[in-house]
């Protein structure tokens, strides 16, 4: 099958020498650059990742410092009422002007509720819209329905330690955080006598100035988030309508990277817990702007690879040109020898192997046409005896 392909000229298109030549410089150019781009967009995809994250690392860890300040900040107020002897007294007659005066100055907080050690409510304050009440003194906390709340409380009477707990069953319309403080006897001050819980909105105006405040890029997004996904406070461009993000059976104790998907965009982001109120604080940015670098790289990589491509095209094949021309000429020559044709000679270009081929191919033909022209002489003198040979006997007879 090959001599007859050889011999009709009909070699596939894979085996020929020129397109061997242009696959091969194809190969050379491409491969290298393919594999130098590939290795480079990896390095500079972890990067930008890397840096992307360490930066919202290093904001949430500041906003949640911010937050915790601010929740120090509520904790110490009421600690610092907690200590005065009215309040120790545990009498509602002598703690009822306290914690009056205390709303009126801290008008951030809802009410205040005090508890014995049996988690009975000695004295209850609730603000309204336009004054404050006591009532409700006497009941006692809810354990069965109130769980988060009544852990709260066992907690702030175990370890003597204020507690921040949310409570969704409370007595206000929205969702709350209650700071509970233990009060310590006054004179033994390591024995509780009585545990006062005061009640800030989680949507207030002091988590929400933390938030709205802090500066971020224009293209990141901020959320905080209770512990159900919905949005206690934003910044940033986000999409509108925008209630909060499914965070079904999610579980943070460290913050951590996460994809999120918002209205059909997909935000690369950190998201934190927010210990105090069981909440989360996430701070994102759209992918497609984290690797808006890398896709111009790989823009540019492909566009020098077509570079590349036609480089590596147009030179292999001006290099196979030259190469299949000579080779051609060669196998003519070949052909014409076989059919018996030595006179002609192959033009010898250059000063490579196929030169060097060529060179020898043309020494041989002169070799063969001096053994035929050898021969012809002898044939010719052979011919000559034989015929002087058989004249002369006739000239004898």
């Amino acid at each position: 099958m090959s001599n007859q392909e050889g011999s009709s000229g009909k070699i596939p298109w894979h085996r020929r020498i020129g397109n061997r030549v242009v696959l091969t410089a194809i190969l050379a150019a491409v491969i290298p650059l393919a594999l130098l781009g590939g290795t480079i967009a990896i390095k500079v995809r972890h990067d930008l990742v890397r840096q992307t994250i360490a930066s919202q690392k290093t904001l949430t860890a500041t906003l949640l410092h911010g937050i915790d300040s601010l929740f120090l900040n509520y904790r110490k107020q009421i600690e610092s009422i907690a200590r005065l002897p009215a309040m120790q007294s545990m009498q509602p007659v002598q703690q009822q002007p306290v914690i009056h005066e205390f709303l009126e100055q801290q008008r951030i907080f809802f009410g205040c509720s005090v508890y014995d050690t049996e988690g009975a409510a000695r004295l209850v304050f609730i603000r309204n819209q336009k004054d404050e009440s006591h009532n409700g003194a006497g009941s006692r906390i809810d354990f069965a329905a109130r769980s988060g709340f009544s852990e709260g409380f066992r907690q702030v009477i175990a370890t003597r330690q204020p507690v921040f707990v949310t409570d969704e069953n409370s007595d206000y319309q929205q969702k709350m955080l209650f700071v509970m403080v233990p009060i310590p006897d006054f004179v033994d001050s390591d024995k509780v006598v009585g545990v006062i819980s005061c009640s800030i909105s989680i949507s207030g105006p002091g988590l929400h100035e933390i938030v709205s405040g802090f500066p971020i890029e224009k293209t990141d997004i901020l959320l905080l988030l209770d512990r159900d996904g919905s949005m206690i406070s934003s910044q940033g461009n986000l999409p509108e309508g925008l209630r909060g993000l499914d965070l079904t059976n999610k579980k943070l104790y460290l913050p951590e990277s996460v994809l999120i998907d918002i209205a059909e965009t997909t935000f690369f982001g950190t998201l934190a817990p927010v210990p105090e109120f069981s909440g989360y604080l996430l701070v994102a940015r759209p992918q497609k702007l984290v690797l808006a670098f890398l896709n111009q790289l790989l823009l540019d990589l492909l566009l020098m690879l077509v570079v590349a491509f036609v480089i590596a095209v147009a030179a292999g094949y001006f290099m196979s040109r030259t190469l299949a021309e000579g080779v051609a000429a060669l196998v003519e020559a070949i052909r014409g020898v076989a059919s018996g044709v030595v006179s002609q000679r192959v033009a010898v270009h250059g000063d490579d192997e196929l030169a060097e081929a060529t060179q020898a191919f043309n020494e041989m033909l002169n070799t063969l046409e001096k053994h035929r022209m050898m021969d012809d002489i002898w044939n010719r003198e052979w011919e000559s005896a034989k015929e002087k040979a058989g004249n002369k006997p006739q000239a004898e007879k």
